[in-house]
């Protein structure tokens, strides 16, 4: 799959079927009075919040609202306003191109700016089926942790995911419980049977594409948006079960897909101010912004992208100060014409206080498609990376011709985003006393490679069980996917123990005989351990501190 890392628009391109395409055709922004041959969409800065009001900066004048009789001025000027920003005083809309003067001698405006248009490449998405049929059940399905992942099996182990629902499974937690999520994007398309079980948590939604409160639909359709969260919510077990099952959901779309001629970053930006506002947790952004533009206009310079400029980048600093996580795709490079000696990230990846998000491949090497860093002020970018390449990422995918589950493989920037997401989203769950900021040192400076930070993977890939460890929860260091406790019965499996105190956990299926576990040195020697159930776990605590290295467990 592409990306709009040098095309204008989204981190992953929004590719859409010719159904989808003829479906929404009449739907498409731009459509109505305010869309004529000679309209513009413009920026309009405003000078203050009100007289009462003078702009001397601050949260406090931040979160004040725009001024409504400004706005009422605006419209009489023949602005048809698509997107208030309160944070940043401005407002984005259309208006008739001789009318923009008029715009300007407005005593409260202190600028007007003009958003250069852009055309969509056309590129076909690559996606490979792998799990069909009424159940969505395919060979890759394993247990781990008492739960059936399937296709997101690979992803889950990659970033280290199933540890942290073993340790959640012993102490009673259910992934994602009473957190809420953001999920800033474009269509959501949920009638899978991958999202029934989520729908009832959706506690938000807006189409700020449309202007209408409605952002979910039913339909079978390819959806960019649902394969994004799907990797955070999704819950079939046996066909997908992503990283937070059981969070909340707010539903923002911010992002037409097919036919829109204008740079939506104001609507991204709406969308962040609005997830903050509703209790947002943790916020994933697949989408970006930087070139291609098709009226003429110059490609934004690599200069703006120092995250104090682009209006998405602005708003997501914001909810970063207001201890909200942000996880942002980096882009990926559309075609080797837009390659560059400059780097080539997007916006809002370059924001501060975020994290940006790459992708390796399974080797743990830079995807040479995912953008890079760093960031215009010289701050590393990305922060971190998950698993992808082509078979390193599975989302899932609504049937365009039926209602059973349909999941394919992926690659992509989008999707590394979500999936770091998720693990936020459980982070943030085990430790609510702790900081956004605190989430987001831990899973930087836990990666592989957080000792020689780079502009092609950053921090490395993300380690969830080593972040937890580093907040202080003692995950486990291995988890074992044991299937039946009756096929170990007499057998020794070799595990890697990263050191110290923190326990082995195994998983094991309560229903048989509860098994006899020893942990031995691989000179034979008994390691003395304290070994517990509970539930589908089994904790082998050691006596002592473990030196790093392969370990045994002897299981009778």
């Amino acid at each position: 799959m592409k990306s709009a890392c040098g095309s204008a628009l989204l981190a992953l391109i929004l590719f859409l079927s010719p159904t989808f395409a003829r479906a929404h055709a009449s739907g498409a922004p731009g459509s109505g009075p305010d869309s004529g041959p000679d309209s513009v969409k413009v920026w309009v800065v405003l000078r203050d919040k009100g007289p009462a009001r003078p702009a001397t900066g601050g949260r406090a004048f931040e979160n004040l609202p725009l001024y409504a009789p400004y706005l009422a001025a605006l419209r009489a000027q023949g602005l048809a306003i698509h997107a208030g920003l309160k944070w940043q005083n401005r407002v984005s809309g259309r208006i008739a191109g001789g009318r923009m003067e008029a715009l300007r001698k407005l005593p409260f405006v202190a600028g007007v700016s003009l958003l250069p248009r852009r055309a969509k490449p056309d590129w076909i998405r690559p996606k490979v089926p792998m799990f069909w049929g009424p159940e969505g059940r395919g060979a890759l399905g394993k247990r781990s942790a008492g739960i059936d992942y399937g296709a997101g099996k690979y992803l889950i182990d990659s970033l280290k995911v199933d540890r942290i629902h073993a340790y959640m499974d012993s102490a009673g937690m259910r992934p994602g419980k009473g957190m809420r999520v953001a999920v800033i994007d474009a269509d959501f398309h949920l009638g899978s049977p991958i999202f029934t079980a989520m729908k009832g948590r959706i506690r938000d939604q807006w189409d700020f594409v449309n202007r209408k409160p409605q952002a979910v639909d039913d339909l079978f359709l390819d959806s960019h948006g649902g394969e994004c969260m799907s990797l955070i919510g999704g819950n079939l077990p046996g066909t997908l079960v992503g990283a937070a099952p059981e969070a909340d959901f707010l539903l923002y779309r911010a992002e037409f897909n097919d036919s829109e001629l204008y740079v939506e970053e104001d609507y991204v930006a709406a969308a962040i101010e609005r997830a903050v506002d509703s209790g947002a947790q943790v916020i994933n952004i697949s989408l970006g912004y930087r070139t291609e533009y098709t009226d003429g206009s110059p490609d934004r310079p690599y200069s703006e992208f120092d995250g104090r400029t682009r209006p998405s980048s602005i708003a997501a600093v914001g909810a970063a100060r207001r201890n909200v996580l942000v996880s942002v795709a980096m882009g990926n490079l559309p075609a080797p014409s837009h390659i560059t000696l400059e780097p080539t990230l997007t916006a809002p990846a370059d924001a501060d206080s975020i994290l940006s998000v790459g992708i390796v491949d399974s080797h743990r090497d830079h995807c040479s498609y995912s953008c890079t860093g760093p960031s215009a002020d010289g701050r590393v970018k990305p922060e971190v990376v998950s698993m992808g390449a082509f078979t390193g990422c599975t989302v899932a995918v609504a049937a365009t011709d039926s209602p059973a589950p349909e999941v394919y493989t992926f690659a992509g920037t989008s999707f590394a985003a979500p999936a770091i997401a998720g693990v936020a989203v459980l982070l943030r769950q085990l430790k609510p006393e702790l900081s956004a900021e605190a989430v987001r040192q831990a899973l930087m400076t836990t990666a592989d490679r957080h000792d020689s930070p780079d502009g092609l993977v950053g921090y490395g890939l993300a380690d969830a069980a080593a972040a937890a460890r580093k907040l202080g929860v003692p995950v486990g260091g291995v988890l074992i996917d044991t299937g039946f406790s009756r096929l170990f019965a007499d057998k020794k499996f070799r595990l890697y123990h990263s050191g110290g105190i923190d326990p082995i956990v195994l998983t094991w299926v309560p229903t048989e005989p509860e098994p006899g576990v020893q942990l031995i040195d691989l000179s034979g020697r008994l390691v003395p351990a304290t070994v517990r159930v509970s539930g589908s776990m089994i904790l082998i605590q050691p006596d002592r501190p473990l030196r790093s290295g392969i370990y045994i467990a002897r299981v009778r």
